[in-house]
């Protein structure tokens, strides 16, 4: 006899049931609801089907592997208390440890590495979550960009959004040329996003600000991101500038990034000396 599923929405509920057999498939759910997913979403977050999230949700598959759990905690965002209660619950549901070895960077906090790495660095450098809000700056970039936090606070600490605002884009040199190649990475890494509310709301944003709809229409993600380019800008102090960027990311994840700022000719790597934003050893 075939169970018929329920209509998929983002609230759905699922039968709540006790610590044991159902307890991870009702922590699932409880996860699931809490992000604001629906079934069908969490399952292509996760690389499963649809079926499969409903059967654990409702205790009718007990036997998910380790790497179907890990793949579910990173697909739902879970960390800290939330992903111990996955790996109690996987491991009272099926015997085993959730974690291996290779996992083992999902059990830090990546924002707080990611910062920590961000104000070690000499140079100017930005850590950056997976839909592109600055999470840290260090003081070379703060300096360097010369960025209003009541602007990047307006923006919701989003980079893309700071990249289209009508006064601070006039500061690159060409803009619409940078525009595009962001655009296109961004694309590139949030493609698999998409289903996201907090996707939805910030494209919506980002749709409203002068220019984004015209570029967005012609600028297709690219195959692939290229770990640097080179860009122009000019800063009220110091003058023109050419600055390289460096992509730094975890490996094995890809929820947070730091982009680093280097001199892309002489004269900058001058001011970057002059100014100390520079690693030991560096030298013109």
């Amino acid at each position: 006899m075939t169970q018929k599923q329920p209509a998929e929405r983002p609230d759905a509920a699922t039968p709540s049931a006790p610590a044991g057999p159902e307890g991870f498939g009702a922590l699932i759910a409880e996860l699931r609801q809490k992000r604001g997913l629906s079934q069908g979403q969490l399952a292509r977050a996760a690389r499963l089907s649809r079926t499969y999230i409903y059967h654990l949700e409702t205790g009718q598959r007990t036997a998910p592997s380790a790497r179907v759990a890990r793949s579910l905690a990173r697909a739902l965002e879970a960390r800290g208390p939330d992903r111990l209660r996955l790996a109690e619950s996987f491991t009272a549901l099926t015997g085993e440890q959730m974690e291996d070895e290779s996992e083992r960077l999902d059990l830090f906090d990546q924002r707080e590495l990611a910062a920590l790495l961000v104000h070690n660095t000499a140079f100017p450098a930005h850590s950056l979550d997976r839909l592109w809000h600055i999470t840290a700056w260090n003081a070379p970039a703060t300096e360097l960009f010369e960025l209003d936090e009541s602007v990047l606070a307006s923006y919701d600490q989003n980079l893309m959004m700071v990249v289209f605002d009508p006064t601070y884009r006039a500061r690159f040199r060409p803009w619409e040329a940078l525009a595009r190649r962001m655009l296109a990475d961004f694309k590139h890494n949030t493609r698999s996003l998409t289903y996201l509310p907090e996707y939805r709301a910030l494209w919506r944003s980002l749709r409203a600000m002068p220019d984004f709809q015209r570029i967005a229409s012609t600028s297709d993600a690219g195959v692939a991101v290229a770990p640097s380019f080179v860009f122009h800008m000019r800063h009220s102090r110091l003058g023109p500038l050419a600055l390289r960027t460096t992509i730094t990311v975890f490996s094995g994840s890809s929820d947070y990034s730091i982009v680093t700022y280097v001199p892309g000719d002489q004269q900058t790597l001058t001011i970057f000396a002059r100014n100390g934003w520079q690693r030991e050893g560096v030298t013109e």
